[in-house]
């Protein structure tokens, strides 16, 4: 899924940056209202269940062409998991 409208991000393969596209993902495939979405807002808060962390992850993954290790999915807010994507994305380059 890809957000029109943004500059390109260059840390991969994306368009967006990772917490764009969670953003957008959340609103768009689960439903979630942008007014509960902000970058310190917990996965409980905003509702999502441990199945659907582990969907959302999948389309992490497949957005950005990296692989998350199930040891370093243990972030509680949307910038955390954001920072996440962003190590590897990052690691993945160098």
């Amino acid at each position: 899924m890809k957000v029109s409208g943004r500059p390109a991000y260059s840390g991969g393969v994306s368009s967006v940056t990772p917490y764009e596209f969670l953003a957008e993902v959340l609103h768009e495939k689960y439903d979630i209202a942008r007014d509960v979405i902000s970058p310190d807002a917990t996965l409980t808060e905003i509702g999502l269940d441990s199945l659907t962390v582990v969907e959302l992850l999948f389309d992490v993954e497949d957005e950005f062409e990296v692989e998350i290790p199930e040891e370093r999915a243990t972030f509680q807010t949307l910038a955390e998991a954001a920072a996440l994507v962003e190590q590897l994305v990052q690691a993945k380059g160098a």
